[in-house]
């Protein structure tokens, strides 16, 4: 065992729930959030850029950086959810400038750069969004796969069905043909799809255990969910928002409270019904590992744990 953080890079489109993971993250001494890199998803590029740079300078730490990535998808109309997670992107937190600008470097390079200087194996990459930033990087410089450990993504649907079509989730649908050349590159992979986020929800007694913990953090993220739960209730009537982008970090901290089994998934790229679908076909030696139970109680306890260690 080593006590030396564990090199991260988040791939993101914040969002709510990307927000909650990002808190996350930055509360546990075990991970060195290294980069963070955005895409257009949840709402345009802009603002994606913006809300995390918003989420760093509340949660102080503004010394990591922000590098804005690929505005738009590879192929497709570009789609956004504001429906979703407020006009802003981040209901829940007030929006403000933040005093950090962007950092220099397209999130694209940046993600070249890093994994050729890596030692092989020496990232583990996060992706809470569409997949257009990573895609773009493999097919610009494929030999950087070597630099990836292990890549965590929050995406797909199977058993569950679908978010934003009655098979497709949001992350793959926004853009499916990045999502396709990444799961195509057989990188190590960890999948958190709706089939196990849907197991994780921010029931009101959890957000109420969150608001009574001390100092702020825990105040902003009660804050985030209780936006995420207004939200969801107009959508779906009794229904707690799922913790899809937080799950991310959760494997990455506490992979027992997850089981999976080994798949290879692919993505329909073809228009039609099942544009965007992912599917998913077992086998015992294939490179993806698909999350089909999630401990919601652990995970909570888990983000507890965060909190009261850094209140």
């Amino acid at each position: 065992m080593t006590d030396t953080p564990l090199p991260l890079i988040i791939d993101c489109d914040p969002g709510i729930d990307d927000a909650v993971m990002l808190i996350m993250a930055f509360l546990s001494p075990r991970l060195n959030v290294e980069a963070i890199t955005t895409v257009a998803g949840n709402v345009p590029l802009a603002f994606t850029s913006r809300n995390a740079r918003m989420v760093c300078e509340r949660m102080g730490r503004a010394d990591i950086p922000v590098h804005a990535g690929c505005p738009r998808p590879m192929a497709r109309k570009m789609v956004t959810a504001e429906d979703f997670h407020g006009e802003s992107g981040i209901a829940g937190m007030d929006v403000f400038d933040p005093k950090a600008p962007l950092a220099a470097g397209h999130a694209v390079n940046v993600l070249i750069d890093k994994l050729s200087a890596s030692p092989k194996g020496g990232y583990t990459v996060i992706i809470s969004g569409p997949m257009t930033n990573l895609a773009t990087a493999l097919i610009m410089a494929p030999h950087i796969a070597k630099g990836i450990r292990e890549l965590v993504i929050m995406g797909g649907a199977d058993t569950a069905g679908g978010n934003i079509t009655p098979t497709a989730e949001f992350n793959i649908y926004a853009d499916p043909h990045a999502a396709a050349i990444v799961f195509d590159a057989g990188l190590p992979t960890v999948v958190l799809a709706l089939d196990a986020t849907h197991q994780v929800r921010a029931e009101q007694a959890r957000v109420d255990r969150i608001r009574a913990l001390p100092g702020r953090n825990a105040a902003l993220m009660a804050d985030l969910l209780d936006a995420a739960n207004r939200l969801e209730l107009r959508w779906r009537p009794g229904m707690q928002v799922p913790m899809h982008d937080p799950s991310t970090v959760g494997w990455v901290l506490a992979p027992h409270l997850f089981q999976t089994k080994r798949c290879r998934v692919s993505v329909v790229t073809r228009p039609g019904k099942d544009f965007g679908r992912t599917r998913v076909k077992d086998g015992p030696r294939a490179p993806h590992r698909w999350v089909t139970v999630a401990d919601a109680d652990g995970f909570f306890a888990l983000v507890e744990d965060l909190l009261k260690a850094r209140a």
